[in-house]
């Protein structure tokens, strides 16, 4: 774990995303100017940075766990509430709850059940999961993401969780390349910084890393990011 914190940080982001597909996200949800916005999971904060210039009305709330992600956000997003916890289990109610990426790690409908709670009438949540986009991706692609993420489903599977869990979707979208170079091209130059000199244990990391970022390369369009925004049927 040591070495993966050391390989992510200073790193603008922690998931694929991108002004532009955030900006999509404010206006499909209808998010007010003067809004109560939580980034749940908000890693180092490039998500809030986006947000405050969106709706800079907006009182922003930004959680995650790992405390130098939230020292990092308090330094470069000063106008966010930056808060060391459980995104599952934030304070109060929010006419918007961002996620990008992060809700696979509870599990989506999980994070929703969480979040529900949370929301004021009219709210709605927007998160970003991955999803396989080919029925029959590559076997490379298939044992990364078995391995990864063994819940990872379908786009129909992705619609079908969504009703069950009792959600309507008001809008969703594939990211685009835009995205994900966002988040594997500084990561990619990271890796390259830290190959000379490092011990086993990143290297190690370092090797994972960067197989991640080539089977993006090579297998990207067997999956994808879908950003999806949803309210409570």
């Amino acid at each position: 774990m040591k070495a993966f914190f050391e390989l992510h940080h200073g790193l603008p982001r922690e998931a694929p995303g991108d002004a532009e597909s955030l900006a999509w996200a404010l206006e499909v949800a209808g998010t007010p100017a003067r809004a109560r916005i939580l980034d749940a999971g908000c890693g180092p904060g490039a998500d809030l940075a986006v947000l405050r210039d969106l709706r800079p009305g907006a009182a922003l709330v930004g959680m995650d766990l790992h405390e130098p992600f939230i020292a990092r956000v308090r330094a470069d997003v000063p106008e966010a509430d930056a808060v060391v916890g459980d995104m599952l289990a934030p304070v109060g109610s929010f006419d918007l709850i961002w996620s990008a990426g992060a809700a696979y790690g509870p599990g989506v409908r999980t994070a929703l059940a969480a979040w529900a709670g949370h929301l004021r009438p009219g709210g709605a949540v927007a998160f970003s999961d991955c999803l396989w986009r080919n029925p029959r991706p590559a076997p490379q692609a298939r044992a990364f993401w078995d391995r990864d993420y063994p819940g990872m489903c379908d786009l129909p599977g992705h619609l079908s969780r969504l009703e069950a869990a009792g959600w309507r979707v008001r809008g969703a979208r594939w990211l685009g390349e835009a995205a994900w170079a966002a988040y594997y091209g500084p990561l990619s130059e990271r890796v390259a910084e830290l190959r000379p000199g490092a011990d086993s244990e990143l290297a190690a990391v370092l090797d994972a890393t960067q197989a991640e970022i080539d089977l993006w390369r090579d297998h990207g369009g067997d999956y994808g990011y879908y950003l999806t925004v949803a309210v409570p049927a």
